[in-house]
């Protein structure tokens, strides 16, 4: 049969097993946990480079179709004026009046 004394010491073994799984747990999350904590920083790292081309491509975009539109309004703004004067003229000639 044991002992009051026997069951100490294997309480006591026991215990001090289960504290160092405890600890090699511990530890192994901790590195886990660090490893991961690397990752999402380098991912974090290269989504901040993406959208600072993302917002470059987009601010030259921005300009080329400012671009684009001014070309555009001004090619229409000569037709325009193309247009009213060969009314002029044809009013003009038919002498007619405008409006």
């Amino acid at each position: 049969m044991l002992t009051a004394t026997d069951f100490a010491k294997l309480r006591a073994i026991i215990r001090e097993e289960i504290e160092n799984e405890t600890q090699a747990v511990k530890e192994e999350l901790q590195a886990d946990i660090t490893m991961s904590r690397m990752r999402v920083q380098t991912d974090i790292g290269e989504l901040k480079d993406r959208i600072k081309n993302l917002e470059l491509r987009l601010t030259k975009m921005h300009k080329d179709l400012k671009n684009e539109i001014k070309m555009v309004s001004h090619f229409l703004d000569k037709e325009n004026m193309k247009t009213l004067k060969r009314v002029e003229r044809l009013e003009q000639r038919l002498s007619v009046q405008s409006p």
